[in-house]
């Protein structure tokens, strides 16, 4: 037998086997969970590795060999996608492994929760997107990069205001967390469990368009949802967008993750696709005061490296007005130096510091103090400056506001 008959043997059967262990209903490893999963993934690129090694010879060029990672990639993209949009609560047929956790009656219940939730952001994240289309795409064509300080896992509106970029840098406090996973056994009440904390984890952003500091610290930080990564998941599976790879670890000053530092990851980056294009999410955890960046090397030179000012928007939202105090300067200053255009509402830079560093500003919707939580941060020079334009009001809801606002920044001389 030639050696690619033999491959293709070894393959089949490898995947045959990844396969059946997929099937809860017939299988007698019917617990395992999508980790035991993604390992019998791994040992079948180990093994197809071990055969490579043993076959290639002079006369087989390396050329002419089958490499193997595409299709094992592609196995694990499909279970990740499937445990992403049984965690969303859509209806999933008996081809998703997860088919089976969904016949109880609280998950029927949680999905009809999801759907109401999800049903009232799209009408609202529409018509942001509509909007963003005719007055913020136009201004970030060449904005390849979109740098979100203080985001939390707010993926979905950043993505609404600028759909077009290749890479999403999200920073903020909350962990990595850990890819969930639920099993064939679970009983009614740990799927009760898991989707009340799916739930809360996500209530804010589709109800509010933002998360809430203080609830992200009870809300990402319990068993079943440990970080923003369940939460990412659960983002893509509603979209239906494919996540091709997820990787975490600790961040390297060039941009990389070392995915060997499993311990206490500091960084994760998920590559996601639709229709074709495929996007980056990276998430970096850091303390974003400027005590943390001092004491944060790696992240400060990865900010200074990575980030190419020519490409690169900023991001702010509901952003607790951080940016208005002196212990978070040094974050202020390297969005201030990397951003060629800059999208916020009141919370994120003031308008004095946006005219001091060059930006030309721009106005939309009706601006309004801020609320009672943060009545100290109102920007009087803000207020006059929206009354000299009186722009129309928005027709979508974002931010802290009564009302909705937007502020763009755009350098004079980028």
């Amino acid at each position: 037998m030639k050696n690619t008959e033999k491959y293709y043997t070894l393959l089949i059967f490898l995947l045959a086997t990844l396969f059946c262990g997929c099937k809860f209903s017939h299988t007698e490893e019917a617990g395992s969970t999508l980790k035991e999963h993604a390992q019998a993934a791994g040992d079948i690129n180990k093994k197809l590795n071990e055969f490579f090694a043993e076959t290639q010879t002079d006369s087989t060029p390396m050329a002419d060999s089958i490499q193997p990672a595409p299709v094992i990639q592609k196995e694990q993209s499909q279970l990740w996608n499937q445990l992403a949009q049984y965690l969303v609560g859509l209806r999933i047929d008996s081809t998703n492994i997860y088919y089976g956790l969904t016949k109880y009656p609280k998950w029927v219940t949680y999905q009809q929760k999801m759907w109401i939730m999800w049903n009232n952001y799209r009408k609202n994240a529409a018509k942001a997107s509509v909007w963003s289309e005719q007055n913020i795409v136009p201004l970030t064509t060449d904005c390849q990069q979109v740098l979100y300080a203080f985001s939390g896992p707010d993926w979905p509106y950043v993505h609404t205001f600028f759909p077009n970029a290749d890479e999403y840098i999200l920073l903020a406090a909350e962990p990595i967390g850990s890819i969930p996973q639920p099993n064939a056994y679970m009983n009614e009440e740990e799927a009760n469990q898991l989707a009340g904390a799916l739930y809360h984890s996500t209530m804010n952003i589709w109800g509010n368009s933002f998360f809430v500091t203080g609830r992200m610290e009870k809300d990402l930080r319990n068993e079943e949802v440990d970080g923003v990564l369940p939460v990412l998941m659960m983002f893509m599976g509603r979209e239906y967008r494919s996540i091709d790879d997820i990787e975490t670890g600790q961040l390297q000053a060039d941009g990389s993750i070392d995915t060997e530092c499993v311990q206490s990851p500091n960084a994760l980056r998920m590559k996601v696709s639709k229709k074709g294009k495929q996007q980056t999410i990276t998430y970096i955890r850091c303390d974003l005061s400027n005590s943390g960046m001092k004491a944060n090397a790696t992240l400060r030179k990865f900010l200074d490296n990575y980030l190419r000012p020519d490409h690169c928007a900023g991001y702010l939202k509901a952003a607790s007005y951080l940016p208005h105090y002196n212990n978070y300067s040094s974050i202020k200053k390297t969005i201030l130096n990397k951003c060629r255009f800059i999208l916020e509402d009141d919370s994120g830079i003031k308008y004095a510091d946006l005219q001091k560093a060059g930006f030309k500003c721009m106005f939309w919707g009706k601006y309004v103090k801020p609320i009672q939580t943060f009545k100290n941060c109102q920007q009087q020079d803000l207020d006059s400056a929206f009354k000299a334009v009186n722009p129309e009001k928005l027709d979508f809801i974002i931010g802290y506001g009564r009302r909705s606002y937007q502020i763009g920044a755009i350098k004079s001389n980028p």
